[in-house]
């Protein structure tokens, strides 16, 4: 089987070859690709010798789904992400199989399975079409939360928020730049709203974005304390009975409540 491998981290690359010659006895590793234009030209020269690609959604200079408006896709395409389950629902619709990050052996196995029963007898292979993924993609980046300052409408993207926070009865957005904008929300609709993957609720008073954290330490009573980027003005201790479900959240599990 010759794989193509999409992925900008080293480490998840090995892993995940290192796992699929552990279960494909005639495995040929044609490229790990990093980058959106790099996958580009490869494809545009070597396209049709794949016989199945690993595709992980954000790479070094952009997402993949820019490559299907580049260059023409016709292998099958099994998707490494980080991301939840609101966009994955186009991934099952369309019959197209995923992995979570960190990969897990035995769904990788299910995968190949998927792959192999559902694998074309001929050597004509439609394109793929991945619009209406792409389009759930964008959405979930996208998604905008509006507020009001100085009897102004306001709006921050999903994509732009570091922590949201509880104080003195207003729900505010900071944004990776510093920003500081009021929202129309409460912090459990914020909570509820928000990418799972990307944001996780510490606390009563805040939802951290997981780019915003930079470093985390033990805190008494066996609490965790973070340190943000920018600086949060208000409490940053993960709550004891969420230190649990914050490690799984680290590790890109979903944990059970």
């Amino acid at each position: 089987m010759k794989v193509i491998i999409f992925e900008d981290e080293k480490l998840n690359a090995d892993r995940l070859i290192q796992l699929l010659e552990g279960m494909v006895p005639e495995l040929k590793v044609l490229k790990v690709i990093e980058s959106v234009d790099e996958g580009a030209r490869w494809l545009a020269a070597y396209g049709d010798q794949a016989d199945l690609a690993f595709m992980d959604i954000q790479l070094s200079d952009g997402n993949c789904f820019e490559l299907f408006h580049q260059a023409e896709v016709r292998m099958p395409v099994i998707f490494t992400t980080a991301y939840d389950k609101f966009a994955l629902q186009a991934f099952k619709v369309h019959s197209i199989d995923y992995l979570m990050k960190p990969i897990d052996k035995t769904e990788l196995e299910r995968a190949l399975q998927k792959f192999n029963y559902f694998r074309p007898q001929t050597e004509e292979r439609p394109a793929l079409d991945l619009s209406r993924i792409a389009e759930a993609f964008y959405r979930q980046e996208n998604t905008r939360f509006i507020g009001r300052t100085n009897n102004q409408i306001v709006y921050v993207k999903s994509k732009d928020i570091a922590c949201v926070c509880y104080a003195d009865g207003i729900t505010k957005a900071v944004t990776h730049s510093g920003r500081k904008l009021p929202l129309d929300y409460s912090l459990d609709q914020m909570d509820k709203m928000l990418n799972k993957t990307m944001f996780f609720r510490i606390n009563r008073k805040m939802i951290v974005c997981i780019d915003a954290i930079i470093k985390i330490n033990s805190y008494y009573n066996s609490r965790l304390i973070l340190q943000l980027n920018p600086e949060a003005e208000t409490d940053t201790v993960v709550s004891r009975e969420r230190v649990a479900l914050f490690k799984s959240w680290l590790e890109g599990r979903e944990a059970s409540v």
